[in-house]
């Protein structure tokens, strides 16, 4: 039982300090210092940071990251400074926590939590990207309130019930691990996205007949998946968005083949066709801000999404015609 509230003290401010390292330390300071919470014989070591130096710096450090956090892209080059810094912090915390125990568990304890500092810090940094690359970014202080609040509560929770902390932790930090990876997708899209617009030639290209730039390893898949009947008529390149069997945020071609029906087909680099619903879909156009995103409905309610670029507008309005030609 002492080794597990070991454990959900150490996971808990290792993970904590990957949101915010300086609230972390300052307020377990703080919390030390005027008596707010009562150490347990295994973690005293955690007295040093009632120190007031480490008080002082720590508070100091939190000021200048709560200004930060308020403004969007600041937060977001904060965050690039502390890629390293937090999980570092991360670990510091740990090993003080697990105080004068076994060497070689000091290091794996401590290896793990700048780990999990770095898992909680990818989160903070990939939603905040996610905000900033948004045309109506979330509130950056709604944001900062929200992650300063979540330590407080969790400073909390680590304290008064450090194993209900430990288990708490341990599933969040799967959720993490699980969405992060499509979060990051997405955010480099969404940056992509807005490096193509700020590169944008004044003059728009015209687009006469629909192109057919699909690799050929990607369209011999494709005609192994349709047969010998129907051929490929043209392929687009585009970023998939939501849609029924292939995954979001993928950059790939929007395939048709031509046969005794339209066959559809998203295919993402380096990855296999994913065949569309069949049935003749009903297209629409929508102007965003970043992208044009070509909606594909068909009569069974299914829908898919396709981002075409900016500069890439022309294609998207031909592919929109060509669709809507058809019916």
């Amino acid at each position: 039982m002492e080794i597990l509230q070991l454990l959900g003290v150490a996971v808990g401010l290792a993970s904590l300090a990957g949101l915010n390292l300086y609230l972390t330390v300052f307020l377990t300071g703080l919390a030390v210092r005027f008596d707010w919470i009562n150490l347990a014989p295994e973690y005293q070591r955690l007295e040093a940071l009632a120190d007031p130096w480490v008080l002082i710096v720590s508070g100091l450090l939190f000021a200048m990251e709560t200004f930060a956090d308020k403004i969007p892209w600041v937060d977001s080059a904060w965050d690039a400074v502390h890629t390293a810094i937090r999980p570092v912090g991360a670990a510091l915390l740990a090993i003080m926590v697990l105080g004068e125990s076994n060497p070689v568990f000091n290091v794996i304890v401590g290896l793990l939590a700048a780990w999990l500092g770095f898992t909680t810090h990818a989160l903070k940094a990939t939603t905040r990207l996610q905000a900033n690359a948004s045309p109506e970014p979330i509130s950056n202080i709604a944001l900062s309130v929200a992650e300063d609040a979540t330590v407080v509560l969790g400073l909390g929770l680590i304290f008064t019930y450090p194993i209900i902390a430990l288990v708490v932790a341990v599933i969040a930090l799967a959720a993490i691990w699980y969405f992060v990876p499509r979060m990051l997708r997405s955010t480099w899209v969404k940056l992509w996205l807005c490096g193509r617009k700020l590169r944008l030639e004044p003059e728009e290209m015209v687009v006469a007949d629909l192109p057919d730039d699909l690799p050929s390893s990607s369209r011999e898949a494709v005609q192994n998946h349709a047969g010998a009947e129907w051929r490929i008529e043209w392929s687009a390149p585009c970023i998939s968005g939501t849609g029924p069997g292939y995954p979001r945020n993928r950059f790939g071609w929007l395939v048709s083949a031509a046969g005794p029906a339209q066959m559809l087909y998203f295919v993402p680099r380096h990855s296999r066709p994913r065949a569309l619903p069949p049935g003749s879909p009903i297209a629409r156009l929508e102007q965003k801000f970043l992208a044009d995103v070509l909606v594909l409905e068909w009569p069974g309610g299914e829908e898919a999404r396709f981002l075409f670029d900016r500069g890439a507008r022309p294609l998207a309005r031909r592919i929109f015609e060509a669709f809507a030609g058809q019916r």
